[in-house]
């Protein structure tokens, strides 16, 4: 038997490994017939144990998934007032048969967290908790994550090596800017950028021109010429909008999204200093878009920026009683750039 803790999976990562386990059951005819998946809820450790004990039907194992029945034991016990309560004889149960190797059969918990204090991870009266259980090889742990901003390049370019896939670090960096920590989408750009680079390393011009929605970047040239003051660097950045059929509803929205982020930045760092990812934090936005506002905002004082907004906020209201979009946009873009 093998026994699995996946805590705070990632929907994409727990499909992979998840997806390795059901593999080894071999036959992919017969494997559904030898899965067994458990609300943890509503389910005990005897539901459990029948399950993970069960005979596999021609090969040599089953594979047992229980959600959240680790979290709901502990919950209940956090609320036991009694050494003798039902929940704790259930978790002397299931700790008991965590530690027997002699069950045949895969069984797989998956948990959005545990407390590592409480007595299912340390152990229970002498029994050995799941920190024990794993270092002694009878419980594999892992932490399957959604990688933050700070380790989502890392994990782009091990997914790239480990598909044999060659990727140069400032496309990674793109990739990781365009997609954001879609895994499920990362992994198709990746194959999709392979495919088109066709044996050769992928490149900044390959994720450029490949990868959807690099709309936001492109937003961020418009915004930075504007804070520049810079009108014609401004049109050719809204040109280069429009070549790829942005519409100027959306353009206006991104446009205001990204001064609504600035007016974010300029009023938390009045506050106290942080690099990108601290202030992102502080503010709930990505650190990509937040560094951009950081640099950007220094050309503005606050007053400014909630000005603008407000002129924001008139184009859209022109754009939707009658005015042509295009062309408002075009006036807008004049008058951010003129000197002020």
């Amino acid at each position: 038997m093998s026994n699995y803790l996946f805590l705070a999976p990632d929907e994409f990562l727990l499909g992979q490994r998840l997806g390795q386990l059901k593999q080894a059951l071999g036959d992919p005819e017969m494997a559904p017939l030898n899965i067994a998946e458990l609300d943890g809820v509503r389910s005990d450790a005897s539901d459990i144990l029948h399950h993970a004990g069960a005979l596999p039907f021609l090969a040599d194992r089953r594979l047992v998934i229980v959600r959240g029945y680790l979290a709901h034991l502990e919950s209940r016990l956090g609320t036991a007032k009694s050494p003798n309560t039902a929940a704790q004889a259930e978790a002397r149960q299931i700790l008991e048969a965590l530690a027997d190797p002699g069950i045949s059969n895969d069984l797989v918990f998956i948990d959005d967290k545990l407390d590592k204090r409480r007595a299912i991870w340390r152990g229970l009266d002498g029994l050995a908790g799941l920190d024990q259980l794993k270092k002694g090889g009878l419980l594999a742990i892992d932490e399957l994550n959604t990688p933050n901003a700070r380790a989502l390049p890392a994990w782009i370019a091990n997914t790239a090596r480990r598909d044999g896939v060659e990727i140069e670090g400032q496309a990674v960096q793109m990739l990781a800017t365009f997609v954001g920590a879609d895994l499920r989408r990362l992994t198709l750009e990746i194959d999709k950028l392979r495919s088109y680079a066709a044996g050769r390393a992928i490149t900044p011009d390959d994720v450029q021109s490949l990868v959807s929605d690099t709309s936001e970047a492109l937003i961020w040239d418009l915004t930075d010429a504007i804070g520049q003051r810079d009108g014609r660097k401004a049109m050719r950045a809204l040109y280069a909008l429009r070549r790829d059929d942005a519409n100027p509803f959306y353009l206006l929205t991104m446009i205001t999204r990204q001064y609504r982020i600035m007016i974010k930045v300029k009023d938390e760092t009045s506050r106290g200093p942080g690099n990108e990812y601290d202030i992102a934090g502080r503010v709930d936005e990505r650190p990509f878009p937040v560094k951009k506002a950081m640099a950007q905002s220094r050309n503005y004082a606050l007053p400014q920026l909630e000005g603008i907004l407000d002129r924001l906020l008139s184009s859209d209201f022109a754009m939707k009683t009658g005015a042509d979009p295009d062309t408002e946009i075009d006036i807008l873009v004049a008058e951010l750039t003129q000197s002020q």
